[in-house]
């Protein structure tokens, strides 16, 4: 099989094409196993970019048994789907899944009325994407919270946050454990430079607990009509720099502090 680097799971491209994106009917398949598909180590080894759109029909996207076999793959677009509930499938019974580190550098999401969750299970110490440098959510009605707090610790590379017209969007990261309930828990980013977030109508918090959010590059900030989120609050008069203290309700957490605002000069 040639290596392909581009691979359109689409109705507008040819149907061998779509065959090919359908990964559990990919022709290098060694058959199948407990009712999974097999494939050689070298499957999708070149695979660089996904695109899917209205042709796909599956609810999970990317299942557990697959994630391991697409370690070259950079750019992921799903878009104009009603199907398609799940992107990622981490199943930490998966052995080959555990420790993966993924390359993945962009996932835009746009239209995907039925979209429950990106990653469907804790993700820490099983998968980490390390390299995410773009996220772009637009238009997925049915998506309450987008990164599991794992998930939101290691983004360290990421550039770009992007989030439209999620309209049951409360939350971007969602806690894992009670734990998480006794103490503060650290956000970083050291490479987010644009972050944008319009028309989410139940967006409340960045996160539903007590956090410190850190966006040191952080150059635009753009946010529009999201009536339930707080933007800023003031750490002058606590003396606590860098730790925004969540009020009765954790929800109404502010999303930064006013000193960021006048140090940066930020545009929002």
């Amino acid at each position: 099989m040639p290596c392909t680097p581009d691979i359109f799971f689409s109705s507008k491209v040819p149907f061998e094409y779509s065959k090919l994106a359908r990964l559990v009917d990919y022709p290098e398949s060694k058959g199948v196993r407990h009712g999974k598909p097999v494939f050689s180590d070298n499957s999708f080894s070149c695979l660089q970019k996904l695109e899917v759109d209205a042709a796909c029909k599956r609810d999970i996207l990317i299942p557990s048994d697959v994630l391991p076999y697409l370690k070259n793959l950079k750019e992921l677009n799903v878009h104009s789907s009603d199907a398609v509930q799940v992107i990622f499938d981490i199943d930490e019974s998966e052995l080959k899944t555990k420790g993966l580190v993924c390359r993945l550098k962009k996932i835009t999401l746009n239209n995907l009325s039925n979209l429950k969750c990106v990653w469907k299970e804790k993700l820490g110490g099983i998968v980490s994407f390390p390299n995410l440098q773009e996220v772009v959510v637009i238009d997925c009605g049915s998506l309450v919270t987008l990164f599991s707090s794992s998930l939101a610790r290691n983004l360290e590379k990421l550039k770009r946050l992007e989030i439209h017209l999620c309209k049951k969007l409360v939350e971007i990261v969602g806690k894992e454990d009670a734990m998480e309930n006794e103490r503060t828990v650290i956000f970083v980013f050291p490479c987010l430079s644009i972050l944008i977030l319009w028309r989410m109508t139940l967006l409340s918090c960045f996160y539903p607990e007590k956090h410190n959010l850190e966006c040191p590059l952080l150059d635009k900030l753009h946010v529009g009509y999201c009536p339930k989120l707080k933007l800023f609050t003031s750490n002058f008069d606590d003396g606590r720099k860098g730790v925004i203290e969540a009020p009765i309700k954790p929800l109404q957490q502010p999303l930064f502090s006013v000193e960021i605002l006048v140090k940066k000069h930020l545009t929002f």
